[in-house]
């Protein structure tokens, strides 16, 4: 009996170690801070949607564990949701790193998890990218920049697209209306926008968010834009959350790429 109960307990130990985060994993070697914490989809049904995290901090200070100790509720809500989750460093504005640099590493970022989807059981036509403040930057900056893809590259990395395919942005900071406006154009990544920052915030004004929400609106880019209690943005409706909604608002618009792509 003893051996039997001491197989069965192996056995269910094998089969949970796939499903363990993996932690600090280089996406380049460029710099110290290219490294990535990823957690594979619960689900085992096919390759699963993704979504990575940019951490904010001004492009200064910040680093990918606070998505797993600041945010455990979003991590939870996408992986109970069938999504595969990655949380990822950057370089910061140091050492003659500048932000457009800063951009270059977080799309091969991206890049390598693209190449690790036969591996990771991730599918990658379906990734979303979400942040705070410069982490809303960084994920709106990838989605509507030129692909950063080298397709004659030949590095397997160097050959993957960049781009996300639907974006989240948390608390869209000051600098949106310079860097991001004038970049979006009709057809591109749908994207959900939150923010509860009051209205006398300076880094984080709320029309940051509402500029973004009416470019997508003008071209006829899928977007969702929702406020909390400290500002007049539209609130969520009793019953829901804002981040259940950013899942549904995900979920609907990677399907709807899926179908595209397949007709």
């Amino acid at each position: 009996m003893k051996r039997i109960t001491l197989l069965v307990v192996m056995w269910c130990a094998a089969c949970s170690f796939g499903d363990e985060p993996k932690r600090d994993i280089a996406y380049d070697t460029k710099h110290e801070r290219d490294v990535l914490d990823f957690w594979p989809a619960v689900a085992k049904d096919g390759p699963a949607p993704l979504f990575v995290w940019f951490h904010g901090g001004g492009f200064q200070t910040g680093d990918k564990s606070e998505f797993e100790k600041k945010r455990s509720a979003m991590l939870e809500a996408y992986q109970d949701a069938g999504f595969a989750v990655a949380s990822c460093n950057y370089p910061l504005l140091s050492e003659g790193i500048d932000h457009l640099e800063i951009a270059r590493h977080c799309a091969r970022a991206i890049q390598f998890l693209r190449s690790q989807s036969k591996d990771w059981k991730i599918d990658p036509d379906r990734t979303v990218c979400g942040g705070a403040s410069a982490g809303a930057i960084i994920s709106e900056y990838l989605a509507y920049q030129s692909d950063y893809a080298v397709f004659d590259s030949d590095d397997k990395v160097a050959r993957m697209s960049s781009r996300p395919n639907a974006v989240v942005s948390l608390w869209q900071p000051w600098r949106t209306k310079e860097i991001i406006i004038p970049l979006m154009d009709a057809g591109e990544a749908p994207v959900f926008l939150y923010s509860n920052a009051p209205p006398k915030d300076k880094i984080h004004p709320p029309w940051a968010a509402k500029i973004v929400y009416e470019k997508a609106q003008k071209l006829g880019v899928p977007t969702s834009l929702y406020g909390g209690d400290r500002n007049q943005l539209p609130q969520v409706d009793a019953g829901t959350t804002w981040l259940n909604l950013s899942v549904e608002f995900c979920q609907k618009h990677l399907d709807r790429s899926s179908s595209r792509e397949l007709q």
